[in-house]
């Protein structure tokens, strides 16, 4: 968040995160209510296809044209959340792979290394069934993130960069068009969770409880969130970096904060991989939770053929991550910058809006009503397009210098960290 703040400045991270948390608030309820009208949407494509369904039906069209139209429709939005959080899930991996090369520097390993490496170590995890069995272990991450917010404040407040530290921080860089749009595609990846949404609400004991946990989710985490921003910028203004762990000192606090992150990244790769797993295994006729002595039709019980094929899935993220660690410049950044416009702001921002139209509107709504969601259509491929161009124009622009080992540099050893000169003082 800070850096987002550094590419897009002050003034556009205030208006693109305002709208971004108020729409998406929004956008989550549009899907629950749709889930609760409709408890057959159990996936996001689902969901989405018997939208556009009602709407040809609604507008006059014959059932038999909607009925085509639907599977259609369906397999389009499944193909545009495979890509979606099939790149997410190699953002993790990217992360945790930078996360282990940052703390174990006398492993002298490529980043490319590291990626394989991540990748052996995920392997146990994303063998879980469903995402229900992985509710033993959601404590941990929970616990992960307040740990690393702690280490996060506690870093700035030690240091206080813009009071103790020669040059100091800079701020207010000249923006360009691309790194302004490539924040919107940012937003989009910090609020873009909605892509699961029906998953979690299939999930649920009690969907109609879904309003509660969005009140609580967007409750906690926008203030944070905002909190995030303010202070990271202010503490390290333009040089805020992607990997906000290079902002800090190499110390015992910034070493927990990297293990801790990278177990809400480990996390992560199970997250986001587990509906595209389970929906690719039962299309092709194997139920991931069934008992050993049943055997697939592939002639092997579905243990192993979960396992075979999770492998090979995982094995295909991993090579994407290290190509990606092979190349210079903040790739973390552009990386989640492109996942967000490529799908996230789909799913998030103006796909609900037609599902809102479809399930939850009719002739007595008020105009008000039908100007947000259109608005809200609008913005949302405003944003989708606008932050592939910002984030493939950056990614196209980062140069291959695959580094081996992987070199970090930590505060304030940076000649442009704002206490180059003057080192840390506490």
């Amino acid at each position: 968040m800070p850096a987002t703040v550094a590419h897009a400045g002050a003034t556009w991270t205030g208006v693109f995160f305002t709208y971004s948390a108020m729409s998406t608030y929004w956008t989550g309820r549009v899907l629950g209510w749709a889930f609760l009208a409709d408890p057959t949407c159990t996936t996001y494509a689902k969901m989405t296809s018997k939208a556009v369904a009602r709407l040809i039906v609604r507008r006059g069209g014959d059932e038999g044209i909607a009925s085509r139209w639907e599977p259609r429709v369906e397999m389009a939005t499944l193909c545009l959340q495979f890509v979606t959080y099939y790149l997410d899930a190699t953002v993790q991996i990217v992360y945790i792979a930078q996360y282990f090369g940052q703390t174990f520097t006398g492993w002298k390993m490529c980043g490319a290394s590291w990626a394989f490496f991540i990748g052996a170590l995920s392997l146990p995890i994303v063998q879980i069934p469903t995402i229900h069995d992985s509710g033993k272990v959601v404590l941990l991450p929970c616990a992960s993130v307040i740990i690393t917010l702690s280490v996060f404040f506690g870093e700035i407040f030690s240091t206080r960069p813009w009071e103790k530290c020669d040059p100091g921080p800079t701020y207010g860089k000249i923006v360009t068009s691309g790194t302004i749009f490539s924040s919107l595609g940012n937003f989009a990846y910090g609020f873009g969770g909605h892509g699961l949404y029906p998953e979690e609400l299939r999930e649920m004991k009690n969907p109609e409880d879904w309003a509660k946990v969005l009140n609580l989710t967007y409750g906690t985490m926008v203030p944070i969130y905002v909190l995030v921003m303010y202070f990271g910028y202010k503490a390290y203004g333009d040089f805020a970096k992607g990997n906000i762990n290079l902002n800090f000192p190499k110390n015992a606090a910034n070493i927990v904060s990297m293990m801790m992150q990278s177990v809400q990244c480990y996390y992560g790769v199970f997250f986001t991989n587990i509906a595209l797993m389970m929906r690719i295994e039962t299309s092709l006729g194997v139920d991931p939770t069934q008992a050993w002595t049943v055997v697939t039709k592939y002639g092997v019980t579905p243990q192993v053929f979960r396992f075979v094929f999770r492998t090979a899935f995982l094995a295909t993220e991993v090579l994407i991550a290290a190509i990606f660690l092979a190349v210079s410049g903040d790739v973390i950044l552009d990386l989640q910058s492109l996942v967000g416009a490529i799908g996230m702001t789909a799913m998030t921002f103006f796909l609900p809006s037609i599902i809102h139209y479809a399930f939850n509107m009719n002739e007595r709504s008020s105009i008000a009503e039908r100007m947000w969601v259109v608005t809200n259509f609008i913005m949302g491929l405003f944003i989708m397009f606008s932050g592939l161009y910002g984030s493939l124009d950056r990614l196209f622009g980062s140069k291959y210098e695959n580094q081996c080992p992987a070199r970090y540099v930590y505060s304030p050893a940076d000649p442009a960290d704002p206490c180059y000169v003057s080192g840390i003082r506490y």
